[in-house]
């Protein structure tokens, strides 16, 4: 059945519906909308200049420009839409606020001084995140330990660090990787001649048949043609070689050997100020470490509570009071065996601490007199 062809007065209908629903189509731009002048121009000279002029307080005003500078990446048509209407939202508001309206003055000056506080407290957060990020790097620092790095194929002389820089770690890590890699290829470079002197023994035997048919001998004319990149590649890994031969018989150069001893004097100097401070009474890494620790398990094993608790006990500094004398017990070599006598008192103060002594005691027996004799007495009956 055939299809009758349209009229055209419905030709021509369609033709304005078309006309009509082409102009309510979206416009595709080239170019970001925020390119184009017809945005530019409202946008900067008109709500930009507005709002900066009218803005209630100067903490607003930097709040705004910091809300424009923002959000200046933006391309999507829906997102500017949605951020300029916000803008001019707060434009309004900031233009009732000159006017005279007393709500809209005391809602703006409340948000100036929420983004006040807002401001001071990211200022805070960043000079305690730097100062975090300080206190690590001093943590994390490298420090000399006074021992150093022997010369090998990998490294040269170096100082031993704690912890060890990142990039030195790598250098020694690539330069194994490439060493195998260098042994992986030679043999391959070996196989590859080897096979090349098989093709030129395979070649020299045929011709000497007599069936062979002439034929161009391409391995016993061009070997060397054949050897040359070969060649090239193991020379360059004999230098290598060489290089790495001489970095492991390098010598420590005078500067670092000078670098190396002052560690050490520094490291024996700051042990020993450790030291000292924990004899005064500072609780340290070290000492903590140490008081934690205990007797192997086989012989912790067969100590009995108390003798578990004097080893506990005898594991601190001190060489005075009940340490002192648990230490004496389990036969410590103390530094100063004389040194509890200071609690006693030096011989010409001991006579004044021994009267201070009586007549404490005396006072003592007094006062418990007192107590006892208000006790006895009677009481009246109520």
């Amino acid at each position: 059945m055939a299809v009758p062809l349209p009229s055209l007065q419905s030709l021509a209908h369609r033709a304005r519906l078309a006309a009509l629903i082409s102009e309510l189509r979206p416009t595709h731009f080239q170019a970001p909308l925020t390119r184009l002048l017809a945005h530019r121009i409202p946008t900067l000279w008109t709500l930009y200049r507005g709002i900066m002029r009218d803005a209630p307080t100067d903490m607003i005003r930097s709040h705004m420009r910091d809300f424009f500078r923002a959000r200046r990446s933006i391309r999507e048509q829906g997102d500017i839409t949605r951020e300029l209407r916000k803008a001019h939202a707060r434009w309004d508001v900031f233009r009732k606020a000159n006017a005279g309206d007393k709500h809209l003055q005391a809602i703006c000056l409340r948000y100036s001084r929420m983004i006040e506080g807002a401001a001071r407290q990211v200022k805070a957060d960043a000079v305690f995140e730097a100062e975090l990020a300080w206190h690590e790097r001093i943590r994390t620092r490298p420090v000399l330990t006074g021992a150093c790095h022997k010369p090998t194929v990998f490294n040269g002389p170096l100082p031993r660090l704690r912890p060890q820089p990142l990039h030195i770690t790598g250098m020694i890590v690539w330069r194994r990787k490439a060493r195998m890699r260098r042994m992986a290829r030679q043999d391959d470079l070996q196989e590859m001649t080897s096979f090349l002197e098989a093709e030129r023994t395979f070649e020299s035997q045929l011709a000497k048949t007599p069936d062979a048919k002439s034929f161009q001998r391409h391995f016993v004319e061009n070997l060397s043609d054949w050897r040359a990149p070969i060649a090239e590649d193991l020379r360059a890994m004999r230098a290598t070689s060489n290089r790495e031969r001489a970095r492991a018989k390098m010598p420590y150069p005078p500067e670092l050997l000078e670098q190396i001893k002052s560690a050490r004097r520094a490291r024996i100097e700051n042990k020993t100020r450790e030291r000292e401070r924990e004899r005064r009474g500072e609780m340290t890494n070290r000492l903590l470490r140490q008081m934690r620790k205990s007797p192997p398990a086989h012989k912790l094993a067969l100590m009995s509570p108390r003798r578990r608790r004097m080893d506990s006990i005898a594991r601190g500094v001190s060489e005075v009071g009940y340490v002192a004398k648990v230490k004496r017990a389990l036969g410590y070599k103390l530094r100063d065996p004389h040194a509890w006598e200071v609690e006693i008192g030096s011989p010409e103060r001991r006579r004044m601490l021994d009267r201070m002594a009586e007549e404490i005691e005396r006072e003592n027996t007094w006062r418990r007199s007192q107590v006892e004799s208000s006790m006895r007495a009677p009481t009246d009956p109520v």
